[in-house]
């Protein structure tokens, strides 16, 4: 009897083990919040006085978030995948994407182990992809971001591809309709061009070297507008040495309508510099130069982390924006025109 016993719990035991293995549920996500010190924030519209504030803010590094992640292994290579995660704002509890329960990913996908991964649902874009490759700040509060939402990019009703063929990664993704919480909705019956989003991603790594190209285009997100078009063309490289990798990028952005379009150059430069293993600093230097006079914004940010684990590390990060006389560009929001702005941040941030 009591072997009987003891072999069922064993064989129990092991069925469970193989489930597992087939079937994989992750719960994670990253916590981060700091305090920051800015200047020259308008007290109302443009030409407003402007005052300093000190605020906690949540997400400063790195976006909190929490979510699921899971994949179910089908046999020959082929497993089902998916993904719900949601934004949240940890200084105030609420969530992120503007109170979307899972606005970061919600999908559901197939994986092959040598043809790629196809997904559908809510994802990051291939814009999104290529910043995290090619900025060095990598979607912080004082990164690319301040000068394009791009780089933090979602699209709903979307299928993606993404690849890795050797040295080569390539993703694609189209979307029906960019943003489903317009009112209206952004899929709109005989209106084909309406919220439509397109983008692909190509990057390859040649030793320590790596380099990529990323192209997108959206559509308006109404009958009214769906034929003026947002155009995203970027290019980037990045080397890496035994203490310091470096980053490079030039990104041309063309609005259009009908009857007019606009041209922005965006590009920068930037190091991860490590001189022990727990301490990495970031210097980058990002210039924003829009099509006319006097519309240029540089701004020079700094990212210092230091690891107290694997999981937990203190940060600062420090930034300074030069405005021309016509350019308002923030940390904090809008500036008044021609003004200059500093910030900083000391935060935590944990991951689990």
């Amino acid at each position: 009897m009591h072997f009987a016993r003891t072999s069922t719990v064993v064989a129990m035991t092991a069925l469970s083990v193989a489930a597992h293995a087939q079937n994989n549920v992750q719960l994670y996500g990253l916590m981060d919040a700091g305090v920051e010190y800015v200047d020259k924030v308008r007290v109302g519209g443009v030409g407003s006085a402007t005052e300093s504030m000190v605020r906690v803010q949540s997400g400063s590094a790195q976006s909190s978030r929490f979510g699921l992640r899971g994949r179910e292994d089908l046999g020959d290579g082929l497993t089902a995948v998916f993904a719900l995660e949601s934004g949240i704002s940890i200084d105030s509890g609420t969530l992120g994407q503007n109170g979307r329960l899972f606005g970061r990913h919600a999908y559901v996908g197939l994986n092959h182990r040598t043809l790629g991964e196809i997904e559908l649902g809510r994802e990051a874009t291939t814009f999104y992809d290529y910043g995290v490759q090619y900025d060095p700040i990598t979607a912080s509060r004082y990164s690319a971001v301040v000068f394009d939402a791009a780089y933090v990019g979602r699209a709903d009703n979307a299928v993606k591809y993404v690849g890795k063929f050797g040295g080569f990664s390539v993703g694609a993704q189209y979307s029906f309709g960019l943003d489903g919480t317009i009112a209206g909705g952004s899929e709109v019956p005989g209106a084909y061009r309406v919220g439509k989003e397109t983008g692909m991603h190509v990057s390859y790594v040649l030793g320590k070297a790596q380099f990529g190209v990323v192209y997108d285009r959206q559509n308006g997100t109404s009958i009214a507008t769906e034929r003026n078009t947002t155009e995203r063309k970027a290019v980037g490289g990045a080397i890496s040495f035994p203490s310091v990798k470096l980053f490079a990028s030039y990104q041309r952005t063309t609005a259009a309508t009908p009857a007019s379009s606009r041209d922005t150059n965006l590009y920068w430069v930037g190091a991860q510099y490590s001189p022990v293993a727990a301490f990495t600093v970031t210097p980058t230097l990002y210039v924003n130069d829009p099509e006319g006079a006097a519309n240029k914004s540089t701004m020079l940010a700094f990212l210092a982390n230091y690891a107290l684990s694997k999981r937990t590390d203190l940060y600062s990060q420090l930034a300074f924006m030069r405005n021309q006389d016509q350019a308002s560009m923030g940390m904090g929001g809008a500036v008044n025109p021609g003004d200059r702005q500093g910030g900083v941040i000391l935060g935590i941030r944990h991951r689990f």
